[in-house]
């Protein structure tokens, strides 16, 4: 008998690996898998798992997550405001208020103008400061949009950043309330701690972390800053880190990437936190975010369309012009390749992702970097002519399936039926051999990777296969994370991170609980 720590034994293992794609039994020594087979005849475990037929997928992988800024959009430290209309908003503060101290910050998320009754009757009318001047008069209040792209503050918030106004803050504005709201109790690693546990018992072993770094200092109430890569390095260190983490660096706020911020960040890249005593196969920075555009809602995705207001939007880097703007994404995309680092590319205009992959063919014909794997995130308007482009340099899409299910009436309103049935293409990028994963943006949408399989396989037309989904959230972003060769599927010699369903049937996987999670060997989740 050849010994192993952990068996898991009749089960229906869907291991991801087309060499082997299915299995019933996984035996694990250490943090390695050793043995996938139909059987564990042969090996003796320490501990034996009955799976009782249940399904196993290798450890889930988020490949977008703001997991700090998740943390920092929930309880305790934030209210949930996507509620249905303004008045309901203002009931919720006004319970806040309550509940708080003299003078606190009053902090909540997730309110969205396509949701709110009086937005809806009336398209001229948004939410304003004087909505929650008269339930909190004298608590700053910062709300944040269901995006992030967009702050609705109150009087008391805006005098406290010397500001006046309507009380909407939009991209990199809204950093001016947002830099006051006090730093959480226990600071980002006690966020993190907590966040992490909750990612685990959803079955996630891995994130991409989409975002840290100067430019983010003033985003999700910091939990986009510098600051927290440091957190998540010391957990990494101490081996309290539950999960592997893939970082992208952040030079510049979502307001407008330079050239000047990509530069500095560059050129400091050895000033990161100490990285001794951190596994690189649990903490990396793989590349770096850069904001190309915009959202719809706001009109700020740069567009071949014409919004409502007659407007195309724009991209947000720095320059005065369509022409300067696209010269300085351009370089700013040449900076980061040239550095020997992954570009990983907010655009969600049609346009936009067009300038994009324009800008990312035209630097592998001057600059040939053989495997870059750089990839647009969110790419919810990418023509066919962008995706095989895209997918003829070996390039990937991060896409956002729950955020297409509860956006699609938005994209009818400003676009009509016809852009809303080809939004967020995971069908036509598959197809055309781009490397397809997919993603919560927690705290966009939740972190359960099952509603995104679920949106996944629901849709018509973009719409993909159960097993297609599964990969785009297992396999794929391990190819996003340049680690397919040690995560990912389940294979013998690859890291032992798995997802145990409930379900028993593929069927039934989207609203089966998940049962138990293993990560690097050990059991981190069980119920």
């Amino acid at each position: 008998m050849t010994a192993a720590d952990l068996l898991l034994v009749n089960g229906r293992v869907l291991t991801m690996d087309p060499a082997l794609p299915y299995a019933s039994a996984v035996a694990i020594r250490g943090n390695e898998i050793v043995h996938v087979g139909p059987d564990a005849a042969g090996w003796a475990g320490a501990e034996v798992v009955d799976l009782r037929g249940r399904i196993v997928l290798p450890g889930i992988n988020d490949s977008h997550l703001h997991a700090c800024g998740y943390g920092l959009h929930r309880p305790p430290f934030c209210v949930n405001v996507a509620l249905g209309s303004i008045e309901e908003v203002r009931r919720v503060v006004a319970a806040a208020v309550r509940e708080a101290r003299p003078g606190a910050w009053i902090r909540g998320t997730g309110w969205n103008p396509g949701y709110l009754a009086e937005c809806l009757a009336d398209p001229g009318r948004r939410p304003r400061a004087a909505d929650l001047d008269d339930v909190a008069p004298d608590h700053p209040v910062v709300l944040q949009d269901f995006s992030g792209h967009t702050t609705w503050a109150n009087s008391a918030a805006l005098a406290a950043a010397g500001l006046s106004g309507d009380g909407l803050l939009h991209h990199g504005d809204q950093g001016l309330v947002q830099r006051l709201v006090p730093a959480p109790e226990g600071g980002m690693i006690a966020v993190l701690r907590d966040v992490v546990a909750e990612l685990n018992r959803l079955g996630i072993t891995s994130f991409t972390e989409p975002g840290l770094g100067r430019g983010g200092e003033e985003a999700f109430a910091g939990g986009m800053g510098s600051g927290v890569l440091t957190a998540y390095a010391e957990l990494a260190r101490e081996g309290e880190l539950s999960a592997r983490v893939s970082v992208l660096g952040l030079p510049s706020p979502m307001s407008g990437a330079s050239v000047a911020d990509t530069e500095a960040y560059l050129a400091g890249l050895s000033g990161e936190p100490v990285w001794d005593g951190v596994d690189p196969r649990v903490l990396r920075v793989l590349g770096v975010k850069v904001f190309a555009d915009g959202i719809p809602p706001s009109e700020t995705a740069w567009m071949r369309e014409a919004y409502p207001s007659g407007g195309h939007g724009s991209l947000c880097t720095h320059g005065g012009t369509d022409a300067e703007r696209v010269a300085e994404l351009d370089e700013i995309l040449r900076l980061i390749h040239l550095a020997g680092l992954q570009a990983g590319v907010h655009v969600v205009g049609s346009r936009g992702i067009d300038a994009v992959a324009d800008a990312l063919a035209a630097l592998n014909r001057e600059h040939p970097r053989p495997d870059a794997r750089h990839y647009v995130i969110h790419g919810q308007f990418a023509s066919k002519s962008a995706l095989t482009t895209l997918g003829e340099l070996g390039y990937g899409i991060n896409l956002q399936p729950v955020l297409q299910a509860m956006e699609s009436g938005t994209t009818r309103a400003l676009f009509g039926e016809e852009a809303a049935a080809q939004e967020w293409p995971a069908r036509s990028a598959i197809d055309a051999g781009v490397l397809t994963a997919c993603s919560s943006d927690a705290p966009v949408t939740g972190p359960d990777w099952r509603a995104g399989v679920a949106a996944l396989t629901a849709r018509d037309g973009e719409g993909i296969t159960l097993e297609e989904a599964l990969r785009t959230y297992t396999s794929a972003p391990a190819r996003q994370d340049f680690a397919e060769r040690w995560k990912g599927t389940i294979t013998a010699g690859k890291v032992a991170d798995l997802c145990v369903s409930g379900a028993t049937g593929l069927a039934e996987i989207t609203a089966a609980p998940v049962e138990l999670t293993v990560f690097d060997g050990r059991v981190v989740h069980s119920c």
